[in-house]
């Protein structure tokens, strides 16, 4: 029997938490159809993946294949259905955290869990590591925004954004990932392009995971999350990073300005 699995790895702010709210929405509609799993199933090995990002050591590696190993031990060889991990903390932090620019360590983490893979599974196992994508301004501007939001940046966009020129694209990090993790596959696609779909973000991963008996109807498709609201805040959280409060009395304020924007127009 071979295998099915599908890692979505990544990236961050491409539509990741939508896909994994309609993953626990639809739990029940997905479960005869396949195994999912989400970070808290694998937290050992998100955790180490995020080390390796910002400290690239044989060391740090190690605990990765580590992890990974742990992770498909207690993944039963014997059930049919195929696998599916999301989290796109597998890749590491963040850029624009801890003074990463891109993904770099991301081919080394994904060479660590197609090994794994195939030491459970077997070496005719059908891996896919899939990676959502987005174009590079709104990608930039998206993680600038979170960074804005959950830490003390005190860039304004175009400065934050400058930052990146040299940086390598989404495309050259997943060239590299495909190159490390040979024979698996890697495959990618647009958020932009999976907002027309039927299931949005989540549409690609049913397509990639040849679910064809699942009834598409009965799938509950949710609004985008984790989206920046169009109100103006982000100069508000930029002035309080900016500010000499304290970082709990910024963390308040700023946890009160999300709360108002998301209240609905009255």
């Amino acid at each position: 029997m071979t295998t099915r699995i599908v890692i979505h790895a990544g990236f961050h702010k491409t539509g990741t938490t939508s896909v994994q709210s309609m993953l626990r929405e639809n739990a029940s509609v997905l479960e005869p159809h396949v195994r999912v799993f989400l970070k808290e199933a694998f937290d050992g090995l998100t955790e180490s993946a995020r080390a390796f990002s910002i400290d690239p050591k044989k060391k740090t590696l190690a605990a990765v294949t580590r992890a990974a190993v742990a992770f498909f031990e207690t993944v039963d060889r014997k059930d049919p259905r195929p696998i599916l991990m999301s989290s796109e903390d597998l890749s590491g932090h963040m850029p624009g955290r801890h003074g990463l620019e891109c993904y770099d360590s991301a081919g080394l983490v994904m060479k660590c869990l197609s090994d794994a893979a195939f030491r459970r599974f077997g070496n005719d196992t059908d891996l896919t590591f899939y990676f959502s994508t987005r174009m590079r301004e709104p990608w930039l501007r998206s993680t600038w925004w979170q960074n804005l939001r959950s830490t003390r940046l005190t860039d304004d966009f175009e400065t934050y954004s400058n930052q990146f020129d040299a940086a390598r694209s989404l495309d050259d990090i997943l060239e590299e990932i495909a190159h490390d993790v040979a024979p698996a596959r890697v495959t990618s696609f647009l958020l932009e392009d999976a907002a027309t779909l039927p299931l949005g973000p989540l549409d690609p991963l049913v397509t990639l995971l040849e679910l064809t008996e699942l009834d598409r109807d009965a799938v509950v498709v949710l609004p985008p999350e984790n989206v920046q609201p169009d109100l103006g805040i982000d100069a508000v959280f930029l002035a309080l990073n900016r500010s000499e409060l304290p970082e709990r009395d910024v963390q308040d304020a700023k946890r009160i300005v999300r709360k108002m924007a998301q209240r609905p127009a009255s």
